[in-house]
């Protein structure tokens, strides 16, 4: 069964450059690992008061796949360039409701 993880995020004023490195690093952790990624900006608040720059649908072949992506050294070794791009970010794990 597939693993659906799901980011919301407002960008860093100042973290463009921090951006584009976490970008060019995590895309092809997320192509090795099997995920299918669909990212979507200028998202427009249709319900509710918040307002993200950017959500992302990441599509995992399973659970474990997403899992050994999150906890890998190479991930980890991309932290520090996503806090400094991001002023605010969460990502979760949700299921299917169907």
């Amino acid at each position: 069964m597939t693993a659906t993880m799901i980011t919301i995020a407002n960008f860093a004023e100042d973290g463009a450059e921090a951006l584009q490195r976490y970008v060019e690093g995590v895309l092809p952790l997320l192509e090795q690992a099997g995920a299918k990624v669909q990212r979507y900006g200028g998202v427009e608040t249709l319900v509710g008061r918040d307002r993200f720059d950017l959500v992302a649908v990441m599509e995992f072949p399973n659970d474990s796949a997403m899992k050994q992506f999150l906890s890998s050294d190479a991930y980890m070794a991309m932290e520090p360039y996503r806090e400094k791009a991001f002023q605010f970010l969460t990502t979760f794990a949700s299921n299917s409701l169907l």
